[in-house]
């Protein structure tokens, strides 16, 4: 029998989305290695990198990183948070330290050993590996300028050896800039022995909490456990969830381009030889993935990422009359129109625009409720959920305004939407449901705000304006012509909100590879290292990470991520016998951002015959795609078969980088629209 060499507490998805509190205190049962959480991505845009600031609320980070300190001062092990404050960069990283130091005085927490790695580039050096030719675009744009990059605030992406050097310096409690989320997971298991290949997938399964789960959500726990066969043991705390192979196969898919390579600062991750295994009706494992290191631009490649302030901004909210949709011109965004995607919304096609409002006596109340409603709203898992990776879009980031009331009361507005027809159907449960837990999660919330939900459509239509500018003048002149263009045409309807002052506009200025490894190795991610006891920490010297090589020589094994699972167009030789809807064959269908710069759908299917079915229709080869999803066909990175998970995933290159000027889902999570209309043909071969 399997002896079990080590056990894993994932506590959520990113810390801030708050898990229940029951969960932790099951998967802290028995034996507990190591209590991690990743605390930030890219994925809601570059204002948090280049601002310095956090995107969740500080009370819900707080009350996160509590449980987790004090499941820590139960196990030997360390508490490892990374991507501190969302974004990694100093301010970031300074932001979940303030925290962590009113948490530790709060604790009582006493001589700990802490360390803090940062992750933050000074822009100098980018530029000069710029001037160079020494840094690798990964996928199209951001265009590199000298300007752009001096005004940037830039961060590297760690991989494990930072991250292992701070343990092997007996590091209790660990705070990492900006980080590979399946790094913080891996680094100690790797550090214990545990093969490489296991480590980071399981870091990969584990880096969004129970979102691997059915139902999943990364707003609640996830535990792994290694045997000493190769093997590793999913299984969620919470009994209303399981972990089942199908769904452990399916998120090894989520966020990333390619279904079966993962690319990391050491290596690759090939999964195209991995097992998927039950173990019960609750537990799943994997055995068999590998990991590889290769030459350039592996290993010792790190992913910089650089955010730049554009202006100031101002956004207007205006109420229409459905008859005068028509008359507001093509290019503006309008929920009931186009507010989810640039594509009109067809004729038996309905886009639900969902407005949070709140009202408080508090600036700090009204904009608590708001994020908390739109945090859970948009995570959701209810009973036949295809878009697991996000129930709305987001138009802006951030993706709250706040502003005040003309009675001098306090007031906050997340716009979002979605064309989702099966969340669209329940979506009067769901935002009930939400409503409740966030009763149930943060009742202070409800008592010291009050909130609405406004709902738009093609009956309903609410227009989104937004202005950009530098100067506050302009801005102001800009923002007005932007409202009497639509004024001109249509009156405005009551609850109309004018010419909100917005947080400012950032925009992504790099997403390359650098590949000196003098820089990497001499001056990046210094750890500092200190000894805490509540609020005092005191400083303890820093040192650097020791790199060297993980995982086994490539050789000849295929890690070409064009070529590797991909699609063939072969037109079927017969006439199809009848059709089906896409939308009743899968039982996921979901589109999320694979990097600021690509967007990757994942279709999963209800059954081997659906899956053999669609394939053999031809309709997932890139041609066909292309002109089912409106593109270019070069605009597609790669179309592939996943065997394992009866799953197709396709992957573009992205309209325009995320969080653009015009963007309407920050996240890329509701993008699948076209793929929920798809028909596909089915043939008598197939079946």
């Amino acid at each position: 029998m399997a002896k079990l060499i080590y056990r894993i507490v994932s506590a959520c998805g990113a810390l801030g989305y708050g898990f229940p509190k029951e969960s932790l205190q099951t998967a802290m049962t028995g034996r507990v290695d190591a209590v991690i959480s990743d605390a930030g991505s890219m994925d809601a845009g570059p204002y948090y990198l280049g601002a310095g600031t956090q995107y969740f609320e500080r009370e819900a980070v707080k009350n996160d990183f509590r449980q987790m300190v004090e499941a820590g001062k139960r196990i030997d092990g360390p508490v490892i948070l990374g991507s501190c404050g969302m974004a990694g960069g100093d301010r970031n990283l300074e932001w979940m330290l303030d925290v962590a130091r009113e948490v530790f005085e709060e604790l009582d927490v006493r001589d700990a050993k802490v360390a803090v790695i940062h992750s933050e580039l000074d822009p100098a050096v980018v530029i000069d590996e710029l001037r160079a030719g020494r840094l690798r675009p990964v996928g199209a744009g951001p265009e590199l300028s000298e300007a752009s990059l001096r005004d940037s605030t830039i961060v590297g992406q760690m991989g494990i050896h930072p991250i292992l050097a701070a343990l092997e310096s007996g590091a209790k409690y660990i705070f990492a800039g900006r980080s590979c989320d399946v790094a913080l997971f891996a680094a100690d298991m790797i550090r214990r022995g545990i093969a490489p290949g296991l480590a980071y997938h399981v870091g990969h399964v584990l880096e969004c909490g129970a979102l691997a789960c059915d139902p999943g959500s990364p707003s609640d726990c996830l535990v792994a456990e290694i045997y000493d066969d190769g093997s590793a043991v999913f299984t969620a705390p919470n009994d209303s969830r399981r972990c089942t192979p199908y769904s452990i196969a399916a998120h090894s898919l989520y966020e990333e381009s390619h279904p079966q390579l993962q690319f990391y600062p050491e290596g690759v991750l090939a999964m195209a030889s991995t097992a998927f295994f039950a173990v019960d009706a609750r537990s799943a494992g994997i055995r068999d993935s590998r990991f590889y290191r290769t030459g350039k631009p592996w290993p010792l490649s790190i992913k910089l990422e650089g955010s730049r302030r554009v202006g100031m901004r101002k956004v207007s909210l205006i109420h229409l009359r459905p008859g005068d949709m028509h008359s507001i011109p093509a290019d503006v965004l309008v929920y009931g129109r186009n507010g989810v995607e640039k594509r009109p919304a067809g004729s038996n096609e309905r886009e639900l625009g969902i407005i949070v409002q709140t009202r408080a006596r508090t600036p700090e109340a009204a904009t608590m409720l708001a994020s908390l409603l739109t945090h859970y709203l948009i995570h959701y898992g209810y009973a036949g959920r295809e878009s697991t990776a996000g129930n709305i879009a987001y138009p802006l980031s951030p993706n709250l305004v706040s502003f005040r009331y003309e009675n001098g009361t306090y007031g906050a507005i997340v716009p979002s939407g979605t064309r989702d027809p099966i969340f669209i159907a329940k979506y009067a449960t769901i935002r009930q449901q939400v409503v409740e837990l966030v009763r149930r999660e943060f009742p202070e919330a409800l008592a010291d705000a009050q909130y609405e939900f406004v709902e738009a459509d093609a009956e309903r239509p609410v227009a989104l304006l937004r202005t950009i500018h530098d100067d506050a003048a302009a801005l102001d002149t800009l923002h007005r012509a932007e409202i009497e263009r639509i004024a001109s045409v249509a009156p405005m309807g009551a609850g109309s909100l004018l010419a909100l002052d917005a947080a400012d506009a950032y925009e992504w200025t790099l997403f390359h590879l650098l590949q000196n490894e003098a820089v990497i190795r001499e001056q990046m991610f210094p750890i500092r290292h200190y000894l805490a006891n509540g609020s005092a920490w005191t400083e303890a010297g820093e040192t650097r990470a020791r790199y060297f090589d993980i995982g086994e020589p490539a050789g000849t094994v295929n890690l070409d991520d064009r070529s590797l699972s991909s699609i063939e167009d072969v037109p079927p030789q017969r006439e199809p016998i009848g059709k089906r809807r896409l939308l009743d064959m899968a039982r996921v269908i979901r589109s999320k951002n694979a990097g600021v710069n690509r967007i990757t759908f994942d279709v999963l299917f209800v059954s081997k015959e659906m899956y053999e079915t669609a394939l053999y229709s031809n309709m997932f080869c890139a041609r066909n795609l292309a002109e089912e999803l409106a593109y270019d066909v070069s605009s597609i990175v790669g179309a592939y078969f996943v065997d394992n998970c009866n799953g197709i995933k396709v992957t573009i290159e992205r309209p325009i980088i995320s969080a653009s000027r015009n963007e309407r889902d920050v996240f890329g999570a509701q993008q699948q629209s076209l793929l929920e209309r798809m028909v596909i043909p089915t043939y008598a071969d197939a079946l």
